[in-house]
């Protein structure tokens, strides 16, 4: 794709967002509301897709990783042992190991604060700009938190490895999914997201959504068996 072609990409991204995020979610978001049977769930994420999902139902945030990032191998190793990690207080450190961390804060010109848990899993409030707020925020919605209706998401994301969702597999969630910008069809847990064929990674769908072309959310959340629109 040519500097001509992307530019127009970023704008029609943009534009998309822009109206899911701020129109329709406000406007006409009445009807998939109210299809959505369950309500009372919780959605663990490694990333910020899922304040997308919440937003586009119009619930309060459930869930302790809204607005987070935590990268995939760590987020594997917090997956597998979930309610121990969730137990654990969230400290906060100022280095981090992780390169690209350290590129997100030189594109955003601030740092953000670093979570820890457990020594070894890393969260990255990259939306918050004090310790204290991030701290705050984890805590009230740490209770919240729905242990019996749990919804699990994970993407291809910076530092993602495919023998990691060989692992995210076998982890013993109800409903899990992988967003995915390449055909895991092997992988039951898959949504192959054709729109970023052609990039490293699924990214910038917390607002735009687009995998909502091959998911059905709504049917997801309720927990009904064929919430995939197309094979992957």
């Amino acid at each position: 794709m040519n500097i001509t072609g992307f530019l127009k990409q970023i704008n029609i991204d943009t534009l998309e967002s822009t109206l899911k995020w701020n129109f329709i979610d406000r406007f006409f978001s009445s009807f998939q509301r109210s299809k959505l049977k369950n309500k009372d769930f919780s959605i663990i994420g490694n990333n910020c897709f899922v304040g997308g999902m919440y937003h586009k139902f119009g619930l309060a945030y459930t869930t302790p990783t809204i607005w987070t990032y935590i990268f995939p191998e760590e987020y594997i190793r917090f997956l597998g042992n979930l309610d121990w990690y969730l137990k654990q207080p969230l400290k906060f450190k100022k280095e981090t190991n992780h390169l690209m961390a350290h590129r997100f804060c030189e594109r955003m010109n601030r740092n953000y604060p670093i979570g820890v848990l457990g020594e070894d899993v890393e969260v990255h409030f990259m939306h918050y700009y004090t310790e204290e707020e991030a701290l705050e925020k984890w805590n009230r919605r740490i209770k919240r938190l729905n242990f019996n209706n749990l919804f699990i998401v994970f993407s291809d994301g910076v530092e993602f490895k495919e023998e990691l969702l060989e692992r995210y597999e076998k982890l013993p969630y109800k409903h899990k999914i992988f967003f995915s910008s390449k055909p895991y069809g092997h992988c039951k847990s898959t949504v192959f997201v054709k729109d970023y064929a052609n990039a490293t990674h699924v990214y910038d769908s917390t607002h735009n959504r687009k995998y909502e072309k091959y998911l059905d959310l709504v049917k997801w959340l309720n927990g009904e068996d064929n919430f995939l629109k197309t094979k992957n």
